[in-house]
């Protein structure tokens, strides 16, 4: 049985808000103003370790491994129960306490209905455990899963598996990001934040990282993505039964 997440409507006005794209670099370029030149640069550093995390990340056309994670309410939710009801949307985040990631998911939040309009569904995880998840959540008003990936197992299966290098755990210590304490393990764990779109079939129809923080794929080519991956899906489903009629 899919569960059912509470769904908050927020006003809205006839102002055109930002998009991600410009809410994600107008933070970031207000962080590196006031940050000094030596710590900017060990970010830049830290972007170009990040880049190497990717290549091991699963690829359109790749199987994606099904898994069964607990969700903000500490409940099981698993991939392939939601597949078989449509394209499933994951995005990877490094925890509640990364702004571009807060951002992202609230993102999210408003293309929710969209998403769900073009058959999909959204799972997002997180290193975090479950109350921190739970904290999110509550936090952002978001209508949809947030899993705990405490082991870093499904990041790892997917590729996106990342610890932060021991020369900017310093800063992020500065900055108050104490990830062994946020994530509950002692570890340094962010994986690599990304995005993946997969299909009714079980593959991937899309996916996307970047090494950079503050840039992340806007909600609306995803759900392009995700529209086109149901059609397949169902051209395929076509075909299938087609098969099974002249068999018979």
């Amino acid at each position: 049985m899919i569960q059912q997440y509470s769904n908050h409507a927020t006003p809205r006005g006839t102002r055109r808000r930002p998009s991600l794209a410009e809410q994600l670099a107008a933070f970031h370029a207000a962080l590196l103003a006031r940050m000094p030149p030596a710590d900017v640069e060990s970010l830049r550093q830290s972007e170009h370790m990040l880049a190497a995390a990717g290549r091991t990340m699963l690829r359109a056309g790749d199987a994606a491994p099904d898994f069964t994670l607990p969700d903000q309410h500490g409940r099981s939710v698993r991939l392939a129960d939601r597949l078989a009801l449509g394209p499933v949307v994951v995005v990877f985040t490094r925890g509640g306490w990364c702004p571009f990631c807060t951002m992202v998911l609230r993102a999210w939040a408003d293309a929710l209905a969209a998403l769900q309009d073009a058959g999909g569904d959204l799972l997002a995880i997180s290193p975090q455990p479950v109350p921190a998840c739970g904290s999110v959540a509550e936090r952002d008003l978001l209508a949809y899963p947030v899993l705990s990936d405490r082991d870093g197992g499904v990041a790892a299966a997917y590729g996106v598996d990342w610890e932060l290098p021991e020369a900017v755990r310093p800063l992020f210590l500065r900055l108050g990001h104490d990830l062994p304490a946020l994530n509950g393990d002692g570890s340094w764990r962010a994986p690599l934040p990304a995005v993946f779109v997969i299909g009714g079939d079980g593959r991937v129809a899309l996916a996307h990282a970047d090494r950079a923080a503050a840039r992340r794929l806007d909600p609306a080519a995803v759900i392009a993505a995700v529209a086109a991956s149901g059609t397949a899906d169902a051209g395929q489903a076509s075909k299938d039964q087609a098969s099974k009629d002249q068999a018979t």
